[in-house]
This record gives structure tokens, sequence and C-alpha cells, in this order.
């Protein structure tokens, strides 16, 4: 291997590395207060409402972040906004933790503003550095999301209680998100070159006249709002039918641990299957059978689909990632997908998740959930086949 080449691997490795840390540390500031609810409740006096709120903020804030990363990529560097909104989102976790009440809710506000722009803006990144590898990147990205998410929630509460607290906790997971901007910071220091020079001349209103678009963002869409219209409430729901809040959790934690699998190889699957949306409808058919069977089926049944709807998530998941990509011709449109796939894919989800909170508060059955459920993945199938069509935006 001659010296260019070794140096172009090393180059490519170091990017990828950089990219993986920065997807990694999307989410984990995100999920860590939720098992520290109880701890937040005691000191600041939340009320059940209020820790509602407080839990589904970031996912209307991830939305409105996601929305507006398009017009911030007219005024900065895509890489530079990968950099910069982490760092945003530094000084709201910070201020989430040592700010008192006001604090609590306007940290988060910052938080989700900063990893839901710089989140928002990778698939444009993406499409432009490595656009023959973008599926494959796409599947890495939606893996580390989950992989975030599941690290987040089973250590937030050991990390709190050996730091000293909920505050300190908090604080800890300011610290990998400086690490990834340093390492992504020294990589654009070595390789400044490896960039777009110019910001984007982005325009996402034209893509609210695109039947494509709209195939896309309602693709990804029913799949966001069904996971939290679900899986926000399900361990509330299982103990409704006689478990305990321990394996409650642990179904929860084996369902999101599931779908990091099944986002690496949902692109290879898709091909595999020969395209068209076969895997989405597959993927989507066997997570209805398995929220069915979840809950009305015996309780042994309970596990196995539960690894059976984790994987249909996350295979869905990946391909709503990557569709925003592939349909993409370029960088900008891919960031303009992006912004609107992802605004109102999050937003609609959080609204849905408060949807739950009313039928459960109003002693429904769990009937309707297994409808609406149902319906979302209906709608993602239909939806989901049309944006895997051949074609481009």
């Amino acid at each position: 291997m001659d010296q260019a080449s070794s140096s172009g691997i090393r180059k490519q490795v170091f990017l990828i590395l950089a990219i993986i840390l920065i997807c990694f540390n999307l989410r984990p500031a995100m999920t860590a207060p939720d098992p520290l609810l109880g701890e937040l409740r005691h000191d600041l006096g939340l009320s059940m409402d209020d820790s509602g709120t407080f839990a589904l903020l970031p996912v209307f804030v991830l939305g409105i972040a996601a929305a507006l990363a398009p017009r911030v990529a007219r005024l900065l560097l895509p890489w530079k906004i990968i950099l910069i909104f982490p760092l945003v989102a530094v000084a709201g976790i910070l201020w989430r933790s040592y700010g008192g009440m006001i604090g609590l809710y306007g940290g988060m506000i910052v938080m989700g503003l900063g990893l839901g722009i710089a989140g928002a803006a990778i698939p444009g990144f993406i499409k432009h550095t490595m656009p023959d590898k973008a599926p494959f990147m796409m599947g890495i990205y939606s893996a580390l999301v989950g992989l975030g998410t599941s690290v987040a929630a089973a250590t937030a509460y050991p990390i709190a209680a050996n730091l000293g607290g909920w505050k300190e906790g908090l604080a800890f997971w300011a610290a990998p998100i400086l690490l990834a901007c340093a390492i992504w910071g020294c990589y654009f220091k070595i390789y400044p070159s490896h960039a777009r020079q110019q910001p984007l001349e982005t325009n996402i209103s034209r893509l609210l006249t695109h039947p494509r678009a709209w195939q896309i963002t309602l693709f990804y869409m029913s799949r966001v709002a069904a996971a939290y219209f679900l899986f926000t409430w399900f361990p509330i729901l299982l103990k409704g039918r006689g478990m305990n809040g321990d394996d409650a959790g642990y179904v929860l934690s084996l369902i999101t641990l599931s779908q990091i699998p099944a986002t690496l190889v949902a692109h290879w699957g898709e091909e595999k299957l020969g395209g068209h949306g076969r895997l989405i409808t597959l993927a989507l058919a066997s997570s209805v059978i398995s929220c069915w069977a979840i809950m009305y089926g015996p309780l042994e049944w309970v596990i196995p689909f539960s690894i059976i709807c984790g994987l249909g998530t996350g295979a869905v998941f990946s391909r709503g990632m990557s569709l925003m990509v592939e349909r993409a011709d370029n960088e900008t449109t891919a960031l303009e997908l992006s912004g609107m796939s992802q605004g109102f894919g999050f937003t609609f989800g959080a609204l849905m998740a408060l949807g739950g909170s009313f039928v459960l508060q109003h002693g429904s059955s769990i009937l309707p959930f297994c409808l609406i459920y149902t319906a979302f993945c209906i709608m993602g199938i239909v939806t989901g086949r049309l944006s895997a069509r051949p074609g481009y935006v």
C-alpha cells in the first residue's frame, strides 16, 4: 500500500470515528433524566404533570430544532454546525443541573435546540462527504442514537449516585459531548479542505409542495409518533397486565437494545429483499403483531415478541433516516429533507405521547393503544413503500 492510500485510509477512519462520537452523544443527555425523575420530583417538588412535561419537552424542542437547521445552514458551514451546536447543548446541560426550576426547563430547551440542530445537519454532511457510503453511515447514525439512549438509561442512576446526586449526574453528560467536539474539531483542523467551503443555499419551503418529500416526511412521522406514543407508556401498560415495575422496565430496555442490530443491517436487508419497501412492510407488520401479542398474549410471550418488536422498529427507523439521504440528489436537499422529516416527526411524536397520557388519565383500556399503533404502522407501510420507489426529491 502506497503512502497516499495509507493516508487516505487514516483520514477516512478519523472522520468515521468523529461522526461516531458525535452521533452517540445526540441522545444520552436527553435520556439521562428519566431514571432520575423520582429524585427531581423530591428535590424540586415536581408534580406528575410537571414530570410528564419535563420528560416530553426535549421531543418538542427536537422538532423545532430540526426545522431550524436548514436556516442555520445558510449562515454556517455544516461541519461548524455539528461542532458549535453540541457546545450550545453543553451550556444547556449545565444550566439544567444548577439553575433551579428555571434552569431545569430552560436548560432542557437550550440543550434540545443544540443537539437537534446538530443532529439534523448530519445527513446532509454525510451526503456530501461520503455519498457512496451514505445508506450504511445512516444505519450507523441510527444505531448510535439507539445505543446512546440505552447507555444513558442504564447508567444515569448509578452515575448520579456515585457523583453525589442528580445535579452532578446530569452534568456528567456534558463531558462526552466535549470529547466528541474536541475530536471533531481536531479533524477539521488537520483536514480543513475536507468540507464544503460555502454555506448552503437551503430553502425548506420548496419541499412543502413536493409529493416525494411529503411521502418521506409522513413515513418518518408515522414511525416516530408510533414509537413515542406506545413506548412512553409501555411500562405502565405492562404493569397494568400484572408485571412488576422492574420487569416492565427490562422489557422496554430489551426493545430499545434490539433496535440496534436491526439499524445496522436494514439497508442490506432491503437490498436482499429486492427493494421497493419490502423490508419496511415486513418490519412494520412484525411490529404490529408483536404489539398485540405483548398486550394480549400470555406473559410468557412478552420477551420474544419484545425482541421482534425492537428489530422491526430499528429497521424502520434506519430506513427512515437513510431515505432522507437516498432520495436527495445533493447535500442541500438532504439537509432540507432531514429538517422537514424530523421537524414534523418529533413534534407530532410528542403530541401523540401526550395523547397517550390523556387516554390513561381517563381510565381507558389498552385497546386504543394497540389500535392507534396499528394505524400508524399501516400509514408507515403505505408511505414507506412510496418513499422507497426510485427517484429524487
